[in-house]
Formats: C-alpha cells, structure tokens, sequence
C-alpha cells in the first residue's frame, strides 16, 4: 500500500548535522511525491527513542523513516518492537557501514531511489537479534553483534574520523592488530558446545555484512529467526600475519573455509570468555560478556524493494 502520511526521524548528532540536512532534503522529495511528512529529531538518544516510539504507535502514521547508520535504524526498528507496532520502518542510508540497507537491496547515495522504496509502501518482517548480558542489561540488534577483535576494531574506528565507510574499518583493523588479544572462549549454540579455547573475535550475525560490507556471516537471513556465529579460534602458530591474510577474505565471505574459523547456526548463543570483552552491536560498543544472543523473528516491518 502506497505511504500517504510519514515521520522522518533524523539523528541530530550525526555527522556534524548532516543528518538534519538529509532529513531535509528526504522531506522535499516525498512532499513532490504527495506524501504528509512529519519531521523529529530528537535533542539526545533517550529523546529520539520517545520520539521513534510515539510515531509508531500513532494511526495517523503509515511509516517511521530512519535516517542515518545503521545504529538510528536500530532505534527505528527498536522503538516499532518495544511497541508492538506493525508500522514499517522505512530507511535512507547516511552512515559510516549501512550494512542492513545493503543487505535489504537499499541504495546509498541515491536519495529520489531511496525515497521511491519508501513512497511504494512494500513492507515485509525481518528478524531483530538481542543481547542479555549477565550484567542484566539487553539491547537489540539488526545487522551483526561482534567480540573479541572485532570489537576492538569497532572501538579503534568510533575513534576515527578518517577515512570514512569501508576504509576506515580496514585502517582500524589495521591498526589493533599490532595489540593483538587473545582471550579464552566458551561458545555454545543452542546449548552444544562449540568453542572453548583461546579466540581472536566472535560475531554473531542476524544480517550478513558488517563495517561497511565486510561479510563476517555470509550466509545469515534476516528473516530465518536464527542467528549465524563465525569464530577465529586462536592456535601457537597463528600470528599477526595470519590475521592480515585472513582479512581481506572477509569482503568476500570466503574467510569461513579457513582451518581456524568455526561456524554454526542456532537460535540461541551463549558466549564467555576470560577477561570479558567488549561487545559490539551495529557498530556501537554496548557492554562486556558474558551474555546470551538469541533472535526475535519477525519484531518489525521494513520498507524495501518492490
């Protein structure tokens, strides 16, 4: 069903404001197309949640479009799980990976395409992943959770600001490796043991790709209600120059069929490890392990491709 009445919401904080001037120029294009639009941004993170929840629960509102990374998508389609709300979440890709539009067939860097998924109105479920942490916090996830290096990469790179996108994940990557950690895990999918040794990074991913297309699950479905895990265990002989060869395999999904790396497939994944690593969820830091990983099939709608 074609959108006749909208909320934009825009990250205000991203990119120096850009992400305001985006919305904009996304609120020009649908007012050509006919389409009611209502414009908010929120003054912090917690303001923006209100906003996003408020819009997905009003009838008047046909779509909540999320502009930005992949973290404000989070927060679009968080805000339509939280409330139980059946309205899709449409998406203008504005950040540094934008790895679930690339996964759902969304155009970055092409606002009237962008604007024209949205305007047709075909919606379909996806799959949400969570993280409960034994610290007794949960958050939510769309694309790919990562510990380990992965997660001190996405640390390194939030720190960055240069160069932008794909690189500047490869240059962080880079970059740590010369601090290479190595910690003990304990991984466990759906209750079977699959890991339990020493780790470089664990990813578990809902979507396919993260830092920009780097495809770290390749095989993940986001409406599958199951969670991919990818692991690169850790032996005596593997170094640093092993970790650079692994890496550029990664854009190409073909680093799972090396020796070292371990995969597996299941709805529910528990993962520690000695000391407690970081945890990644869309590119934002979100807490430490230990904690359990499972899926929330079909917790929201999204506007995609005809």
């Amino acid at each position: 069903m074609p959108i006749r009445s909208l909320a934009i919401l825009a990250n205000p904080l991203a990119r120096k404001g850009t992400g305001l001037a985006i919305a904009a120029q996304v609120e020009q294009l649908l007012h050509a197309r006919g389409v009611r639009v209502r414009l908010v941004a929120g003054r912090d993170l917690d303001d923006a949640r209100r906003l996003a929840e408020e819009a997905v629960a009003d009838d008047e509102i046909d779509a909540l479009v999320a502009v930005g990374g992949d973290g404000s998508i989070r927060l679009a389609l968080e805000a339509a799980a939280t409330v139980g709300s059946d309205t899709p979440v449409g998406i203008v890709p504005a950040g540094t990976g934008n790895d679930l539009a690339r996964t759902l067939g969304i155009p970055h860097k092409n606002l009237p395409r962008a604007v024209d998924i949205i305007a047709a109105g075909h919606s379909r479920a996806l799959d949400l992943g969570r993280v409960r942490m034994d610290s007794g916090e949960t958050v939510l996830f769309v694309t790919v959770a990562a510990t380990g290096f992965d997660a001190d990469v996405t640390i390194r790179a939030n720190q960055m600001r240069w160069p932008r996108g794909q690189a500047r994940y490869l240059v962080a990557a880079i970059r740590e490796i010369s601090k290479l950690r190595v910690r003990h895990f304990t991984v466990s999918v759906d209750g079977r043991g699959v890991v339990d040794g020493d780790v470089l990074f664990a990813a578990i991913g809902n979507t396919t790709s993260y830092g920009g297309g780097m495809l770290i699950t390749p095989d993940a479905d986001v409406h599958d209600g199951l969670l991919d895990v990818t692991i690169a265990t850790k032996s005596p002989e593997v170094g640093r120059g092993t970790l650079l060869r692994l890496m550029p395999t990664v854009f190409k999904g073909t680093h799972v069929h090396h020796p070292l790396v371990r995969t597996a497939r299941g709805a529910t994944v528990r993962v520690e490890s000695d000391p407690p690593a970081f945890i990644s969820v869309d590119g934002d830091i979100v807490g430490k392990l230990p904690a359990t990983f499972d899926t929330l099939p079909g917790a929201a709608h999204v506007l995609l491709p005809g």
